[in-house]
């Protein structure tokens, strides 16, 4: 009986060691985050200015992304940080981000 209570403190232990901390954007913040960010990047790109134009358009761009998301430069390269430890949860950000862009994509060409 002790050794199937151990064993149950220990999976449960486990599994809350794999729950990002507080501080972490979740995985749809992060997902959504990324879009936005993204398509602006995109978007800066097809303006085809100089690249040290690009750079300022982008830096105004970037900032009301995160004004619009509600964080700061820090809690996103902390949480970003938090997820290239955590690879298979960030893959499957990323799929996300492309499957949503895609979808995005798919619709745009469909509606002309």
């Amino acid at each position: 009986m002790k050794k199937l209570l151990f064993g149950i403190i220990i999976l449960l232990a486990g599994c809350k060691a794999d729950a990002p901390p507080e501080w972490v954007m979740s995985e749809e913040e992060m997902i959504n985050y990324l879009i936005d960010l993204h398509l602006s990047e995109a978007a800066v790109q097809n303006l085809r200015l100089k690249s040290d134009s690009a750079r300022v358009v982008f830096a105004v761009r970037e900032k009301y992304i995160l004004k619009k998301h509600q964080l700061t430069d820090s809690v996103f390269l902390k949480s970003y940080s938090y997820y290239l430890k955590h690879s298979e949860k960030l893959e499957e950000i990323y799929g996300a981000v492309v499957d949503s862009i895609s979808l995005r994509q798919s619709l745009l060409k469909e509606a002309k």
